[in-house]
């Protein structure tokens, strides 16, 4: 039994709408749907959620006007992809952001896809891996990029990577009786 959140726009400010769509449109788990009740025509919503949503709603009308319309938007139950598949659209939602974070010296490195988990786990580098931000430039930039390409996904961590043990060169010993500077 899908469940149904009903929004009712009518007595809602023209700029309020949109934002309330959005915010409860994320929040809706899939196969749930959003009913929308408008004193317009919500077309121009519906080209909002093809550009923002492709593949991931069903639009059907319910009333058309004069004076009231009401749309059933639902949600649909994401495509779980796993192994390259998978790995080619955290690519591409990586790809997405860090044309961002190069630009503020920094980048993003694929670590691991769990595929049980739906955890992806990255390296953040440069800039980024030691920014005081980097907490929400993960989830706010580079989680909701590989999200919107990979709605499987469950979540992005960062993992720190330990450094190769640094070589040591030493300074060859001076002749015993030799001076006292470095050779």
């Amino acid at each position: 039994m899908e469940k149904v959140l009903k929004l009712d726009l009518k007595t809602i400010p023209v700029s309020h709408r949109h934002p309330m769509i959005f915010d409860s449109w994320e929040a809706l788990s899939p196969e749930s749907v959003l009913q929308i009740v408008s004193d317009h025509d919500p077309k121009p919503l519906r080209y909002h959620f093809d550009s923002e949503y492709k593949d991931k709603f069903e639009w059907a009308y319910v009333a058309s006007g004069p004076d009231e319309w009401v749309v059933n938007i639902t949600k649909l139950k994401p495509y779980e992809s796993k192994g390259e598949e998978l790995r080619a659209k955290v690519m591409a939602g990586l790809d997405r952001v860090r044309p961002h974070l190069q630009a503020d010296g920094g980048d993003v490195e694929l670590v691991d896809i769990n595929d049980e988990t739906m955890v992806v786990s990255v390296r953040l580098k440069g800039a980024c891996g030691t920014c005081p931000s980097a907490a929400m430039t993960l989830k706010s930039g580079v989680e909701a990029q590989i999200k919107k390409i990979a709605p499987e996904i469950r979540s992005v961590e960062s993992v720190v990577l330990p450094v190769d043990k640094p070589v040591v060169i030493e300074k060859p010993k001076a002749p015993a009786g030799c001076c006292d500077h470095d050779h």
